[in-house]
């Protein structure tokens, strides 16, 4: 790969800055250091569910925090008809989704509410990690739950590496160890070896993104569009091709009229490349709809699927892109949450472009700014934003933060801190 040329376009296309500052270690102990670290992690949030299950068990199936309402393993609810294993307790709200795609695949009909409504169904999710789990539990004669809870464990390590390497090549080896761990011990981080998509979505993302960064961009269309078929949001990677498309042509053009006779930084077959890597992951994200819209006859099968959770919040609605976090903003604080929704996007705007972000790189810059739009085009806020915002951890190395050391302290105790709330209210209480 050519090294990228200095430049004050864009100050992460330049040689970075890290170089010097990368541990002198080999890789490879650097890596067995990052799954050391993972592994710590797993047992830190292995004991927390280990809790969550002895109190659940110890209340007769209710969470003392929530004393009116049983949880999923009251047996009246037809969740377990035996005392809940760890495994159980590793598989719960969408995980059952996943097992039900895994034995019967998608519905051929969308089932309805009396309103004639679409009701949720498994539509929305994707087939990639029920269909990987579902081979596995064929191969192992193992249960869904147990399958999905160790192959995500597995994924979550190969996440965590991934991220480690999208980092250390840009910002050094501090600021990836800094990333990698908050990642690995953060408020969400339990969601790491749950019977999930999400880690494997995790994993495919950073590896398309480090791909990107490398300008493989023919091997970054296999994790790119898997990632497409696993969980919503893979999408982003086209447009974030698109964005660095367009700051390498600039930077190209700059360096043409500062260095002419130099040989183009960007020549057109690789220009061809990014467009036509944009174009196929572009194809992957949209495909699914159409594939539910092939299935059951309906076109907008897949919306109104995905509208139907928002019912119990929004009521009906149709699909009008980035209304929905303005729409909850306004029904439960008026004027006042509008105004915290657009303070909110000014702030992250101006916080991707502070200097210490930018030296992450226009690659990763430009996927997080892609995926936080999606985000904030198709989703509807509510308690799972915290899980579907994972894939911005590669902001999380902010050299703004990592550089200050009370600032870095704090940040990784509150994101320890906040594991066992969220295992507390996001898992035994409420879905992620």
């Amino acid at each position: 790969m050519s090294t990228p040329t200095t430049s004050a376009f864009w100050p992460a296309l330049s040689e970075p800055e890290s170089r010097i500052e990368l541990s002198r270690r080999p890789l490879g102990r650097q890596l067995l250091d990052v799954l050391a670290m993972y592994a710590a992690s797993r047992v830190f949030s292995t004991a927390l569910l280990a809790l969550g299950l002895w109190f659940v068990i110890a209340h007769d199936g209710h969470v003392p925090w929530q004393t009116s309402t049983p949880s999923f393993f009251v047996t009246s609810h037809g969740w377990y008809p035996h005392l809940p294993t760890f495994a159980d307790a590793s598989a719960l709200w969408d995980s059952d989704h996943y097992a039900q795609i895994a034995q019967f695949g998608y519905p051929s009909v969308l089932p309805r509410g009396l309103d004639g409504a679409v009701d949720p169904n498994n539509w929305a999710f994707l087939p990639l990690y029920p269909l990987l789990v579902g081979v596995l539990t064929g191969l192992f004669g193992t249960a869904f739950g147990a399958t999905g809870a160790v192959a995500s464990l597995l994924f979550g390590a190969a996440a965590t590496v991934m991220l480690y390497l999208v980092v250390r090549d840009r910002v050094g080896y501090r600021p990836a160890w800094f990333a990698a761990t908050v990642f690995s011990f953060g408020p969400l981080a339990f969601m790491l070896q749950t019977a999930y998509a999400e880690s494997l979505f995790l994993f495919l993302t950073f590896a398309a993104l480090y791909l990107m960064q490398r300008r493989r961009y023919g091997w970054m269309l296999v994790p790119a569009v898997l990632a497409c078929f696993t969980r919503p949001g893979g999408i982003a990677l086209a447009l974030a091709l698109l964005i660095v498309f367009v700051a390498r042509a600039a930077q190209s053009r700059k360096d043409a009229a500062t260095r002419s006779g130099d040989a183009d930084a960007f020549p057109r077959p690789e220009r061809m490349k990014v467009l036509a890597a944009a174009a196929a992951v572009a194809a992957a994200g949209v495909a699914w709809p159409l594939i539910a819209w092939a299935a059951t006859g309906r076109f907008d099968a897949y919306t109104a699927t995905e509208l139907s959770w928002r019912e119990g919040f929004l009521g009906h609605t149709e699909f009008m892109p980035f209304s929905a976090w303005f729409a909850i903003a306004w029904r439960y604080l008026g004027v006042g949450g509008i105004a915290i929704m657009a303070a909110a996007v000014v702030l992250f705007v101006l916080w991707v472009r502070r200097r210490g972000i930018r030296r992450l790189g226009v690659e990763v810059v430009a996927t997080c700014m892609s995926y936080a739009l999606y985000l904030l085009a198709v989703f509807m806020p509510q308690q799972s934003v915290f899980r579907v915002a994972m894939p911005l951890a590669p902001l999380i190395a902010d050299r703004g933060i990592v550089e200050r050391a009370w600032l870095r302290r704090l940040v990784l105790a509150i994101a320890v801190a906040s594991q066992p709330v969220c295992v507390a209210v996001l898992w035994f209480y409420a879905n992620p």
